[in-house]
């Protein structure tokens, strides 16, 4: 399996938030993603896992925060979201403590930095994995 991970910094937004809301989280995703991926992943099966560092609960669930994500990567991480056969989508709160081990340098960063972010995660699902 291949794994990318994406960091945008800032809180994100539910899909139940205003459009123009909507509209600069969005934009602030693809800015990241588009960091990372120089092209659409080919049409092969995925799994993303988005995971959201709060310092404080946020008001809205998970399931709406990944909905506005899941949408603005199209073009972006893959060509189409048919290509996501997994979705995980968690909440993790800054104000503990961590045992970092195999993290990706980013999301060890904005950990340490304190402030909240979104770190998205992209894997390919090979041949051969089967999924229950």
């Amino acid at each position: 399996m291949t794994v990318r991970t994406v960091v945008v910094k800032g809180h994100p937004v539910s899909v139940n938030a205003s459009n123009a809301a909507k509209m600069r989280w969005k934009e602030k995703v693809a800015t990241a993603a588009s960091k990372v991926f120089s092209e659409p992943l080919g049409d092969i099966d995925l799994r993303i896992i988005i995971t959201f560092y709060h310092n404080v609960m946020p008001d809205f669930d998970t399931d709406n925060m990944s909905k506005p994500i899941c949408d603005c990567l199209k073009g972006i991480v893959y060509h189409d979201d048919r290509q996501l056969m997994e979705r995980h989508a968690r909440r993790r709160d800054l104000n503990g403590s961590f045992h970092i081990k195999g993290v990706e340098p980013d999301v060890a960063v904005a950990i340490a930095e304190g402030e909240d972010f979104v770190a998205i995660t992209i894997e390919k699902i090979g041949a051969g994995v089967v999924m229950i």
